[in-house]
């Protein structure tokens, strides 16, 4: 019997209901003693020890629901965020889609938000112990129901599709293997894009896929969520339209699309820096934004903007610029002593220099606090010493 079917036995199912998800800082050999003394095998105590930590790790992507869940390393890794999930279900119901096919479902985390908002869900996996926790985790919704079986053999009967393909585990460390193409993801990229011309279809992939890459018969949507850049997603057919668009999930929900990318004009660094959401970043639309605003970059290729005045836009963090300085430690820790800051942000954009090595080189003792942007204005390497506004 496999590990996944001996976890899913109801009693060890029910043991696992009981006990609390952990996390790295828990007692994690108390809870394997105490299992041990129940007379349960070192096995199966793995397996539940391995669930609790996937439970714990998985309430910041499903809330309550990943309580009543089952993951594998891999499957919780690629899994949408339930935020993320549902904004992918949502589209589909604003475009009249009523039932879904989930080629690859995984461990069924966008499949769940699909069952979750009303459609009726195919999900289709081809390794079996991961089909067997899909169904498991959609195991609540009749609407949904898990098949057996390789994507690309598969006929589907549902008005729209859904893929989120799995970079293979490419083992060959050459040079011109760390060139992305088609073939380096499961199904493969090039028949994934000939089977969504077929049906209305949205392709989830990771944020730093190759624009290259991209198909131009689709709309490419580069996702954030709570100020992290967590997806691309590709949608064909009615459920897209051509051209590339930000989208910034939380409280309140912002996009920004363009048929066409701008440049944003490069300038001298004024009173104030701004620093775009990541999807913004990514997309390439930081340039049509910063002409909306009537911004300007700080240095060609360096995703920061400037402005003479404060602008307000959700798409923007704000920092008022209080010293510029070169980008020399001794500078810094001296400025640093001389303005008593003890508390330092520090970010980074364009130079060699990590956070993590210069900190202790600061040698902070004092009361202030400031945020440490290392970057580029213009040609040169510049420490800009700012307060955050918004």
């Amino acid at each position: 019997m496999s590990e996944i079917l001996r976890l899913l036995n109801p009693d060890s199912l029910r043991l696992l209901s009981s006990l609390t998800p952990i996390s790295a800082k828990d007692d994690v050999l108390g809870t394997v003693t105490s299992l041990r003394k129940q007379g349960l095998d070192a096995e199966l105590v793995a397996q539940l020890v391995t669930q609790l930590r996937l439970r714990f790790r998985a309430k910041s992507k499903f809330g309550e629901f990943a309580t009543q869940m089952l993951f594998t390393e891999a499957g919780l890794e690629q899994a949408s965020r339930l935020a993320v999930a549902a904004h992918h279900a949502d589209r589909f119901l604003k475009h009249g889609i009523t039932s879904v096919t989930d080629l690859g479902c995984g461990i069924g985390a966008d499949s769940l938000a699909f069952a979750t908002m009303g459609l009726r869900v195919v999900s289709v996996e081809k390794d079996p112990e991961t089909a067997a926790l899909a169904a498991f985790n959609l195991a609540p919704f009749e609407n949904a129901k898990v098949e057996l079986g390789d994507a690309q053999e598969f006929n589907p009967d549902t008005q729209a599709l859904w893929f989120d393909p799995a970079r293979r585990n490419l083992e060959t460390k050459t040079e011109s293997r760390q060139m992305v193409s088609p073939s380096d993801f499961s199904p493969d990229l090039d028949w994934v894009f000939s089977q969504a011309r077929l049906k209305p279809t949205g392709v989830k992939l990771g944020p730093a896929f190759p624009h290259e890459l991209i198909p131009e018969d689709c709309e490419a949507q580069w996702v954030s969520h709570q100020g992290d850049l967590v997806e691309l997603s590709l949608w064909f057919g009615t459920l897209g339209k051509s051209g590339r668009s930000a989208l910034m999930l939380g409280e309140t929900s912002h996009q920004l699309s363009a048929e066409e990318v701008e440049l944003a004009p490069v300038g001298e660094l004024s009173a104030y820096l701004f620093e775009p959401d990541p999807s913004l970043i990514r997309s390439g639309l930081m340039g049509n934004l910063a002409n909306q605003l009537g911004l300007w970059s700080i240095s060609p290729g360096i995703a920061y903007l400037s402005g003479s005045e404060v602008v307000s836009s959700p798409w923007l963090k704000t920092y008022e610029v209080l010293d510029v300085l070169p980008l020399d430690e001794k500078r810094l820790a001296a400025w640093c002593r001389d303005n008593d800051i003890g508390i330092v942000e520090i970010k980074k954009r364009g130079v060699d220099i990590t956070p993590e090595a210069l900190r202790p080189k600061l040698k902070l003792k004092g009361a202030g606090a400031v945020t440490m942007v290392l970057t580029k204005v213009g040609d040169a390497r510049r420490a800009l010493i700012c307060r955050p506004i918004r």
